[in-house]
């Protein structure tokens, strides 16, 4: 049993490492917007399910072995195919790919690689004896000693390409175990060789004129520093952060909200380049707090710096605190700051969007002083703001005036928002005579701007066209981060997704909730009801896996460093749930309560979206939902060839995760929110539950 068990766990175990490592290598590609996870994980679960399809009619004795062969010697082809798609496209490095571009990059790495994984299950199934339960109980333990081994132990200290050798090694020693083929211990070579040979391909130059100075991987994803004549430009997976030196950029962010302020005295910066921090210190202040999640990137910007500008670091009052931002605005009891200043990219990600939301916005009032002011600065408009912009601008700017009972805007060419609690002044002759009086040395930053930046004529078209829009940006419904993506596929995806994304949210989970109600239409009282029931769960497990990762990152912080832990977590549960459901009687019945349960859950979501422990305990409650259901169905329809019915009943599974992780990710999260999307999840598991009270045992 032991023996048998352990080249089971090895699949689990080394496919998470794979979805893991795949997942974040193209986040870094792909820019890090969050459309691309659901992307990712889309053609992970369909070309997996599709490989479980064709498992089950593969009769070789020896074909689980080879398989374990087969993906020893694709893991690190893959990797490096990834890292392969930036330097084979036409697009500078920083550049937003188009959506059709990214899709098809995304399946020619991945399909080769996940049609073999999803090969594996059947196969696996019939090397346990017939056993579905028993196998897909391992393969979860193993996904679930994959995920807690990378969070708490590779996740920033092992690169992809060493990760994914190892990964080689440990399929390609299985492979030679179970063939007990003592020549095929050869091949152990293979990997090594690969990893030398191939490790610094990475590190050549993309981009003609840009040299490529260095690329570490933290927790929180890959950070590239490209060097063009002396400025140094940084990326946090794939995604612009700042560029230096940039002095015309730094007096800008510093000066311009420095002069909105009477008087600051504490400041708070959130995000971006440390070099601000020598600008702010030209004024008499008495604290500078720097906050920035990642200490890989605090080191990879200290190491850009000047000597001069990396000493005004070392000034008494400046603290550089590693922290979520959200996190540490949460923890302070009292208000601390005359101006926060948010020195972050404009909210094209769910990530950047949770800075804001007004969610945020309120936790920031709360860290001001009486006449604290906070400051932000999103996409400038050289001319008329079009209908996308003004959407996704209008948003924020809404939510502000929401949470502040005083906010300002500056002209379309700067871009700039300012909000607080109490009346403050932007006339531009006042902010001009005041910069005059603080006698401030700048090399770019002058008076002049002010008097642009603030022009009343300006202002005013502004505000005209931010003010029609009355959509509030909440954590629970980013709609923020939506209008960004819908600008995001005007300028580069158009076609079909820009479509999706103009439909209204009600047209859309009609359209998806007739869809479902026509297929149980047609399937009532018929037999194939037990695999609508398994698709609709594969829907709604990984839909509710999706919302519990952007609710968690809403809350809590970057998700991608504990997406390991939460991924370990929701296995943990598929292979406790599948393991006490194998040997149960009457598996109809329990199916129809599993449904029930699943509804419970969904309802019950937003009530536990509160503590961080609950998070996890919602994961290990899903996971562990899809393993008994997974386990129910397949006593259900279990026929003689119980290796088939495993292999067709896990395609179904998977096709639903891929429809529920794509859809969820592209539109029913960002058009519905949370509540809506939970709230669908409910209405399918009812037609579900309805679907399986029309057939009997017998049937089934």
């Amino acid at each position: 049993m032991k023996t048998r068990g352990l080249p089971i766990i090895t699949m689990g175990l080394s496919s998470i490492l794979l979805q893991i490592i795949s997942l974040r290598q193209l986040l870094a590609v792909f820019s890090g917007n969050e459309l691309d996870i659901g992307i990712t994980l889309s053609v992970w679960l369909i070309a997996v399910g599709m490989g479980s399809y064709a498992g089950h009619r593969i009769k070789y004795k020896h074909a689980f072995a080879v398989s374990f062969l087969v993906v020893g010697l694709l893991s690190q082809p893959a990797i490096l195919l990834i890292n392969l798609i930036r330097p084979s496209i036409p697009f500078e490095f920083g550049e937003t790919i188009p959506l059709t571009t990214t899709i098809i990059a995304t399946v020619i790495s991945l399909l080769p690689l996940c049609f073999v994984i999803g090969l594996q299950f059947p196969l696996a199934v019939s090397h346990s004896g017939g056993e579905a339960a028993k196998t897909y109980s391992l393969e979860a333990a193993g996904a679930f000693i994959g995920g807690i081994v990378f969070t708490l132990l590779l996740s920033g200290k092992v690169d992809s390409f060493a990760l994914s050798a190892t990964i080689s090694i440990m399929n390609l020693s299985i492979a030679a175990y179970l063939l007990r083929k003592k020549y095929l211990v050869a091949l152990l070579l293979v990997p090594v060789i690969f990893y030398f040979g191939f490790r610094d391909i990475n590190t050549a130059p993309q981009v003609k004129g840009l040299q490529l100075t260095e690329r570490i991987e933290s927790r929180y994803g890959e950070i590239t520093v490209l060097k063009l004549g002396e400025q140094f430009n940084v990326y946090a997976s794939g995604r612009f952060q700042f560029s230096y030196p940039d002095t015309q950029t730094e007096e800008l962010r510093a000066h311009l909200p420095m002069a909105v302020h009477p008087s600051p005295s504490r400041i708070l910066v959130v995000g971006g380049s440390p070099s601000v921090i020598g600008e702010l210190l030209k004024y008499p202040v008495s604290g500078i707090d720097f906050v920035e999640m990642d200490p890989k990137i605090i080191d990879v910007s200290v190491r850009l710096l000047s000597e001069k500008d990396r000493e005004l670091l070392n000034n008494k009052i400046v603290r550089i605190i590693t922290e979520d931002a959200r996190k540490f605005i949460k923890a302070l009891r009292t208000p601390a700051y005359d101006l926060v200043i948010l020195n972050l990219p404009e909210p094209a990600t769910a990530n950047i969007n949770r800075f804001y939301t007004t969610g945020f916005f309120k936790e920031a009032k709360t860290a001001l002083i009486e006449n604290g002011i906070l400051c932000l600065n999103l996409p400038a408009s050289y001319g008329y703001i079009g209908r996308k912009m003004q959407m996704a601008n209008g948003s924020i700017y809404n939510s502000l005036k929401n949470v502040f009972s005083h906010t300002k805007l500056s002209s379309e060419e700067y871009g700039y928002i300012f909000a607080s609690g109490r009346p403050f002044d932007t006339n531009p002759q006042t902010l001009s005579e005041r910069f005059y009086k603080r006698e401030i040395e700048t090399s770019y930053f002058q008076p002049y701007i002010l008097v642009d930046a603030f022009s009343p004529l300006k202002i005013s078209l502004v505000r005209e066209r931010l003010e029609k829009i009355h959509a509030l940006n909440t954590d629970m419904e980013p709609v923020a981060y939506l209008y960004n993506l819908m600008l995001w596929s005007e300028v580069y995806g158009g076609g079909i997704l820009n479509w999706l994304l103009d439909i209204e949210n009600r047209q859309i989970i009609l359209v998806l909730m007739a869809a479902f109600i026509i297929i149980a239409a047609i399937l009532w009282k018929k037999k194939q009801a037990v695999y609508y029931s398994m698709f609709t769960t594969g829907y709604s497990v990984m839909a509710f896996s999706m919302l519990i990762l952007l609710a968690y990152q809403a809350s809590f912080g970057y998700v991608y460093e504990m997406i390991g832990l939460l991924t370990a977590v929701f296995m943990l549960g598929m292979a406790f749930g599948a393991h006490i459901t194998k040997g149960i009687q009457r598996p109809l019945g329990w199916l129809r309560l599993l449904e029930i349960a699943a509804i419970i859950l969904f309802i019950s979501a937003p009530v536990l979206f509160k503590q961080e422990i609950l998070f996890y305990v919602l994961s290990f409650l899903c996971g562990m939902l899809g393993g008994m259901q997974f386990a129910a169905a397949n006593l259900c329809i279990k026929e003689q060839d119980s290796t088939g019915v495993a292999g067709r009943l896990y395609a179904t599974d998977l096709t639903g995760s891929f429809l529920g992780a794509f859809l969820t990710a592209i539109f029913m999260m960002p058009l519905a929110g949370v509540q809506n999307t939970l709230l669908f999840l409910v209405l399918i598991k009812g037609i579900s539950f309805a679907l399986l009270l029309s057939i009997s045992h017998e049937k089934s």
